[in-house]
């Protein structure tokens, strides 16, 4: 009778790999490339909100009747991006409204929403903004301490907004349209770059420590309006030649 050995086993493996296989281990490519998860935001408020825990395919942990698409993400894993390498150069974050026609009735149905019913929203919103802190933990070590994120660090994109419309003629009309900061110039550059290796799990949160987030419920219309927030890192994925 023979002994398995498996330790000689992946060592035969790890041979055949790096003489026969499609990948040479020996060179890797750098592609540009951004990995982002929104979700949704907590329209009561919360103390706390996670990211990129659940990836494509999965429900939205603060949504429980939304499975999330490439639209909300493109993580192919939770807290790890997979068999990939990646060169975190930037870290932004991201407010933004669903889309009109995604609200519940009384404000989908509502023709003067954006000119005139946004108001206690953009409120909410700006006060959003001066909160939080986005901890983000490689393995078991912290690596980024960031108060106030979504000033820190905005999205560096969108419309630049010179002026909005109003529609005077109803009581309560838009004051003010809030906006994270579209200048490229803003966004947080993250010097030296930061490696996360291949397999390698990491936590990404906003944590609202002295008092719980803004709450939206009701704010437009008497009906609650719907958010989503999201964390994007721009770098460089690193893959093994083929």
């Amino acid at each position: 009778m023979i002994a398995a050995n498996p330790g000689g086993a992946a060592q035969s493996l790890g041979t055949l790999a790096t003489t026969v296989g499609s990948a040479d281990w020996s060179r890797w490519t750098n592609n540009r490339f951004t990995f982002y998860d929104y979700v949704d935001y907590p329209t009561a408020g919360t103390n706390e909100i996670q990211f990129f825990t659940q990836p494509q395919g999965s429900v939205d942990t603060y949504n429980a009747t939304k499975v999330k698409t490439l639209e909300q993400t493109n993580m192919p894993e939770s807290r790890s991006f997979g068999r990939v390498g990646f060169r975190v150069r930037q870290i932004r974050t991201h407010i933004r409204i669903k889309p009109k026609n995604r609200q519940a009735t009384g404000i989908s149905n509502q023709t003067n929403t954006i000119t005139s019913l946004y108001e206690g929203l953009m409120n909410a919103l700006a006060d959003l903004v001066h909160q939080g802190t986005l901890l983000i933990n490689i393995g078991q070590k912290e690596f980024w301490d960031l108060p106030q994120p979504f000033i820190t660090c905005p999205p560096g994109f969108g419309c630049t907004i010179l002026s909005h419309g109003t529609n005077a003629a109803v009581s309560g009309s838009q004051g003010m349209w809030f906006q994270q900061s579209p200048s490229p110039e803003d966004i947080y550059q993250v010097n030296p770059e930061q490696l996360i290796e291949a397999g390698q799990t990491f936590s990404v949160r906003i944590t609202f420590d002295k008092a719980n987030s803004p709450a939206l419920t009701y704010l437009v219309n008497n009906t609650t309006p719907q958010v989503e927030i999201g964390v994007l890192f721009e770098g460089y994925v690193l893959r093994p030649m083929q």
